[in-house]
């Protein structure tokens, strides 16, 4: 399995987030990094490093990603694989928590909106997200921002 492939499967399966999330916290344009994990074009060496510090890949998955095998000496078992993918998930979003707390902290509207949202249905949440996303796009666009 090639690097672009073993990517893909680290963000899909092990960390479970959005194309668009990683592509943020990578710091470069969704659609790049469509074109990374396509394999229309190679993962810059430097993008790798900052994946593995962004993602907290261990270094077990971390090459296993750049040498396209499986992790460890061959199949896992089930139990194994999914205790990897809590430990991998746990420590991503601890990191995410890191990166962003001072903002949550700071910012008395985002966490009026995070308990706006909490008290929603899931499909009601997911809705409102969708519109403020839209909104965020709209404002970035018409402003001229990254």
């Amino acid at each position: 399995m090639a690097i672009h492939e073993k990517f893909k499967e680290f963000r899909e399966d092990v960390l479970q987030i959005r194309q668009r999330e990683a592509a943020r916290r990578l710091g470069i344009d969704p659609a790049a990094l469509s074109n990374y994990e396509l394999g229309k074009r190679d993962f810059p060496y430097d993008l790798l490093l900052k994946a593995k510090e962004a993602f907290n890949m261990t270094d077990e998955q971390y090459l296993a990603m750049l040498l396209g095998r499986p992790y460890g000496k061959g199949r896992k078992d089930a139990e194994r694989l999914s205790a990897e993918t809590n430990e991998a998930k746990a420590r991503y979003y601890s990191r995410f928590a890191d990166a962003y707390g001072d903002l949550i902290r700071d910012s008395p509207e985002l966490r009026e909106l995070i308990v706006l949202l909490a008290a929603q249905e899931p499909a009601v949440r997911r809705e409102m997200l969708n519109l403020v996303k839209g909104m965020v796009e709209m404002y970035r666009k018409m402003n001229r921002l990254p």
